[in-house]
């Protein structure tokens, strides 16, 4: 598939100089035999082009589907990273970190050792298309900013549609919040080159009440769109009960308990899509191509997700993002977003 790698050479070097990238820096590109075509030589001819220094560092495995693995044991990422401490090395010593690898290190060692040493990290996985789409900008980032200040400030959160969702959530000012806009300027910080969104983790036992997925919700990482309704029941943070007739349900279900883990269960994080640019229907368009990002951040979205905590010390590779449509948002009982429009004055786009 042929590339126009002048045009993504610029996409990539206006990226960076949004991630601050200057001369003299070092700057890794983490990459693997599957990343996309032509992403690892435009990266790095854009940081050569500012100024800074640039090197590919290619990790082994094979591109697998978010199913559990059963098969024979394969060299991964982390199995790499413990036997290879030159890698190790590169990565401690970087001050900014891109990964176009084909699996994503955003679950792996080669994450915290980047992110530990206190270097930024940039994760890039969509299509040249989507990043072109939903490129980052300032006002994105300052709504995304607002929504966490938002989140800081609220003791609960309820979440309801006319499908019958109903469920409320506690926070405290100590519940781990993330924020995403596409880029990463400080020391430390991941992001996901394009996203845009709020979440935050709440203490598993605050999570009560009831979730309907209706007709055009969407299952990630199976990027498919609900059908037909998907009846849950979530009680003191976990799922306790699934109900529904169709392929939909048996689904969602099997995709659970495939991992004979009753950590799946366990619902994860919580919160919102900010952005304007982000398409609810872009799944139709590119299906397994695409990491989900406009799900994840479209207007508007209520997005909750299950399985992995790590500020709970619940590890699992089974991990739902559910991006739903419609939903009413309010925070300590003042609606931020109605049936999926934002209407709090100050996250509207000016």
């Amino acid at each position: 598939m042929a590339v126009n790698m002048t045009q993504l050479t610029k996409l990539f070097y206006d990226e960076l100089v949004l991630c601050g990238v200057r001369q003299g820096e070092f700057v890794v590109v983490a990459s693997q035999p599957e990343s996309r075509e032509g992403y690892v030589e435009a990266f790095l001819s854009a940081i050569e082009s500012l100024g800074a220094y640039g090197v590919n560092l290619q990790f082994p495995g094979i591109r697998h589907a978010h199913l559990p693995y059963i098969g024979r044991k394969t060299q991964d990422i982390d199995m790499y990273i413990d036997s290879v401490p030159q890698a190790m090395e590169t990565l401690k010593k970087a001050d900014m970190v891109v990964d176009v690898t084909a699996e994503g290190l955003v679950h792996t060692k080669a994450r915290a050792v980047t992110l530990g040493s206190g270097a930024r990290m940039l994760m890039v996985w969509e299509k040249a298309e989507i990043l072109e789409r939903m490129f980052p900008r300032k006002s994105l980032r300052k709504r995304v900013e607002t929504s966490m200040d938002m989140l800081r400030q609220a003791s609960s959160m309820r979440v309801t549609t006319a499908a019958g969702t109903d469920i409320t959530v506690q926070l405290t000012k100590e519940t781990p919040l993330i924020g995403q806009y596409g880029y990463t300027d400080q020391p430390g910080r991941w992001d996901h080159f394009a996203s845009g969104f709020v979440a935050f983790y709440p203490a598993t036992p605050t999570v009560n009440g009831r979730v309907v997925l209706d007709a055009g919700d969407i299952l990630l990482p199976l990027n498919r769109y609900v059908s037909s309704p998907i009846d849950i029941t979530i009680e003191k943070g976990f799922i306790t009960d699934i109900k529904g007739e169709g392929l939909d349900t048996l689904l969602f279900k099997q995709y659970f308990e495939s991992h004979h883990d009753n950590n799946v269960y366990g619902t994860s994080h919580f919160g919102w899509g900010l952005d304007e640019t982000a398409l609810w229907e872009a799944l139709n368009f590119y299906g397994n191509e695409t990491y989900g990002m406009d799900a994840r951040s479209f207007e508007g979205n209520f997005m909750w997700s299950t399985g992995p905590n790590a500020y709970e010390k619940r590890f699992t590779p089974c991990h739902y993002d559910i991006p739903m449509r419609g939903c009413t948002i309010e925070l300590d009982g003042k609606e931020i977003i109605k049936e999926g429009k934002m209407i709090a004055p100050e996250l509207k786009l000016s």
